[in-house]
């Protein structure tokens, strides 16, 4: 048996880890069959030197008699910031076998303390308001008198930040730190620089975004007025340890010195102004002449605490080929990338200095091949959106690419060009967060693959940091949107260490009645219109999938008070006298009818989750040992599920709600159904279904609960038919229109690529692979393997790499069989 694959909090070797008792997992690999793991023996040990001396001078601990093989809390002596911790495990199987040790892995600690941060945060301007100026460039000169060994830079500039040493930038993150809010929690970066600092001079330098920190543009959302909001600062703290054993910390201060350059503005939704005439040669480097800098000032720190940021950042994980460039009318072009995606452009362009280049970028172009930002337009009030633009200083052909704004598009518009641009004048820089893949699905149907592919493309550039809803127009943390796909999300990737960052931001925006907003995070609004059961449930449904996918339970620890807290405001504030609910958002956009209540009744959908949360909130309490509360939530469950089979539910016809998709979907997913009643209501969902002629008629709420309750009680074949429609509403339809994201409309009329509509997904790992976690194991620590075998296909073939290891499952027919791998 060999022992493979080491991680700490579901990180490969992280640094600035601040957990306090740090989870390690490993999985097993061994080339004969029925094999297990019985026992296993840690050592965590303070230098690589005692590890390979087998001294577990912090940790050893014995030979432990489990089958466990995750998220093994570390028990060891008390970890200090800043602590390096290298650790080995080996195993014994089922035959009492012993394994070799493990390759060694790492994981070293960040700041825990407070007081550990010694620097000071520091800004170019100590204004009373904030304002949105010119981009701060930071610098400081330093002289180290000895040869290195080690050094860990602590970082976090607000909005965003880059760091530079001697010219170069540090790592390839973008957008740093993730959006949290500001003043409850602000994250802080760790870099291993050692090999970027030299004996001798050099040179420390940072520029800063205004980012969501400071955002001042005016429209829905309301972040102009954010309670955090204030001009960029910056505190970065970087600890050097010499050869001989001696230390050093460098801190920001009064010392540093500020200038502005050539980003002259910049904001997360507006876009950047970038005049290369402004430029600073050399700036970051030794021999730069800063003496017309003035001195940085001290700032007053962000109110949140300071925590560091424990999830994949976004980066720069691809770049496009534009695949076609026209003129839409004279002087202006218009270049298609292909696909829909979210990052910006990287510009080649050689012309005369003080030329204006003014790029715009939409996900639709109108009738004569212009841009359409129209959707986008309603949402601002009187200011540019998704604008670039780059004045040329002249000289010789230059290279540009925009720091602190992304945006989301497929076209781009192009004014001010000098001359006629090229396919070779614009590539696009893909941004998001950079997920590992953890899944892969295809089969014999090609439009299948390519809604998943669509999934795939939608998921990963709606996250930078946080789940969003679109990237062109809001930017917004939909609690809704992102509990849909939550699955989907874990099939696909490595999402869990954002998830549980998402959720410690729930917990910093409820509010002390319990209740919760529909965007997360929000400066302030979005507590009253839309927020409700149907989207505030993500504060249940998350942290329970969590635990499902990837047997995390300390995301459940953590978040328990505030799920409790939630449903006991509903049960208190907004339950009506028949144990009812009926507030917030319902089934948003069905293809026909009104977002709110077509479908289904609000009260009947949000009493549909409340039902879901209670039951999810009783099997936290008896997971957590809490048996008064998982009693008292069971009873209000039971509760909840009688009131709504007496208000929604006609025996005699075995409808729910007037027999909607919609309605009885949900009531099957959720499961509220007496079971007396399953059959009856199954055959009035695939009724109701053939009566639409095998067409969707729901909005996001509901085509998650239709899909995964066809999928129940073994109607894949009905499903099937639903997914491979490609006339109006389906996912089939949207790709013959061309989409390469999934769209927030059933009709394309708002945007273009949105995540909700994804759950799609889980329905192709779950019913086509037939890939399951057992309930009763959680995490695949057993697996489920049921697929189902449509007629219509001919192979299929998936992938999921559990905590444990792979699940892999393959089927195929040919010669008069069906062959399962």
């Amino acid at each position: 048996m060999i022992v493979r694959e080491l991680a700490c909090e579901h990180l490969k070797n992280p640094i600035g880890v601040d957990a306090v008792a740090p989870r390690l997992s490993w999985q097993l690999e061994d080339d004969k069959r029925n094999q297990s793991q019985t026992a296993y023996r840690l050592l965590v040990a303070s230098s690589q030197a005692a590890l390979d001396r087998n001294e577990g001078d912090l940790w050893d601990t014995g030979k432990v008699e489990s089958d466990q093989s995750t998220l093994i809390e570390y028990a060891g002596r008390k970890l200090c910031s800043r602590q390096y911790c290298c650790w080995k495990v080996k195993t014994w199987d089922n035959t009492g076998t012993e394994s070799e040790w493990s390759e060694a892995a790492s994981w070293e600690m960040g700041l825990l303390q407070p007081d550990d941060w010694k620097a000071q945060w520091i800004t170019a301007d100590n204004a009373d308001e904030p304002i949105v100026q010119p981009a701060p460039f930071f610098r400081k000169q330093l002289a180290l008198a000895k040869p290195i060994r080690s050094a860990r830079s602590y970082s976090c500039g607000l909005g965003y930040h880059e760091l530079y040493i001697n010219g170069s930038k540090i790592g390839d993150h973008v957008l740093d730190p993730a959006f949290t809010r500001f003043d409850r929690r602000v994250l802080y970066v760790t870099h291993d620089v050692t090999a970027m600092l030299q004996q001798g001079e050099n040179i420390l330098g940072v520029i800063l975004g205004n980012g969501i920190f400071n955002q001042d543009l005016q429209c829905a959302w309301d972040f102009n007025k954010a309670p955090w909001r204030d001009n960029p600062r910056v505190i970065l703290q970087i600890h050097i340890t010499y050869a001989d054993g001696s230390e050093e910390t460098v801190l920001t201060g009064p010392d540093w010195k500020v200038t502005t350059g050539p980003i002259v503005f910049d904001a997360t939704r507006s876009g950047e102004h970038y005049d290369a005439r402004k430029e600073l040669p050399g700036w970051n480097s030794t021999g730069y002449d800063d003496s017309a800098w003035t001195q940085a000032q001290p700032a007053q720190a962000p109110k949140g605490v300071m925590q560091s940021q424990m999830l994949p950042p976004i980066k720069v994980t691809r770049t496009l080929k534009p695949v076609a460039v026209n003129e839409a009318q004279p002087g202006v072009f218009v270049f298609d990338m292909g696909r829909n995606f979210t990052g910006w452009p990287r510009l080649k362009v050689s012309g005369p200095a003080g030329t204006e280049i003014v790029l715009k970028y939409a996900e639709k172009i109108d009738s004569k091949g212009g841009i359409d930002q129209s959707e986008i337009a309603s949402f601002v009030k009187g200011r540019e959106f998704q604008t670039d633009r780059f004045t040329l200083k002249g000289a010789g052909e230059e290279t540009w690419e925009p720091r602190f704004t992304y945006h989301g598009f497929r076209w781009i518009e192009v004014r001010g060009f000098p001359g006629k641009p090229t396919l070779e004048s614009i590539e696009g820089r893909v941004v998001h967060t950079s997920f590992e893949s953890r899944g892969t699905f295809r089969c014999s149907n090609e439009l299948i693959n390519k809604i998943q592919e669509c999934t795939l493309w939608s998921y990963v550039t709606n996250f930078h940091g946080y789940p969003t809803d679109c990237p062109q127009r809001e930017k917004n943390g939909w609690t809704g949107d992102a509990h849909c796909v939550v699955e989907a999300g874990l099939y696909n990737f490595n999402a869990e260490n954002a998830y549980e960052k998402w959720m410690l931001d729930f917990k910093h925006e409820q509010r002390d009645t319990g209740a919760v907003p529909c965007i997360i995070p929000t400066g302030g609004w979005g507590y009253e219109w839309g927020s409700g059961l149907c989207w505030d449930s993500a504060y249940l449904v998350i942290p329970w999938a969590i635990y499902l996918y990837r047997g995390d339970k300390r995301v459940l620890e953590q978040n328990y008070e505030g799920m409790k807290r939630y449903v006991d405001f509903v049960t208190r504030e907004k339950e009506d006298r028949r144990g009812l609910v009926d507030f917030g958002l319902g089934d948003w956009v069905p293809p026909f009818g009104d977002a709110s209540d077509y479908t289904a009744p609000v009260r009947y959908s949000a009493s549909g989750f409340y039902y879901q949360d209670a039951v999810i909130l009783a099997n936290t309490a008896k997971l957590l040992g809490k048996p008064d509360d998982s009693e008292k939530y069971t009873k209000l469950a039971e509760k909840i599920k009688k009131a709504i089979n007496n208000l929604y539910y006609d025996k005699i016809a075995g409808l729910y709600a007037g027999g909607t998709q919609t309605a009885l979907g949900a009531a099957l997913c959720q499961d509220f159904v007496e079971p007396s009643q399953r059959r009856k209501v199954a055959r009035q969902l695939v009724a109701e279904i053939k009566q639409a002629k095998w067409r969707i008629n729901a909005g996001l709420i509901g085509i998650k609960h239709i899909m995964l309750a066809l999928n129940a009680i073994d109607r894949n074949d009905v499903a099937f038919r639903i997914a491979t429609q490609t006339t109006f509403p389906s996912w089939g339809w949207w790709i013959e229109q061309g989409a390469t994201t999934l769209w927030e409309n059933w009709d394309g009329t708002s945007s273009r690529n949105h995540i909700m509509m994804g759950s799609i997904s889980t329905w192709f790992y779950e019913a086509l692979a037939g890939i399951r976690p057992a309930p009763d194991q959680p995490g695949f620590k057993h697996v489920v393997i049921r697929p189902s075998f449509i007629k219509d296909l001919d192979w299929v073939e998936a992938e999921h790499q559990t905590n444990h290891g792979p699940v892999r499952v393959s089927w195929q027919r040919g010669q008069g069989k069906l062959t399962l791998i």
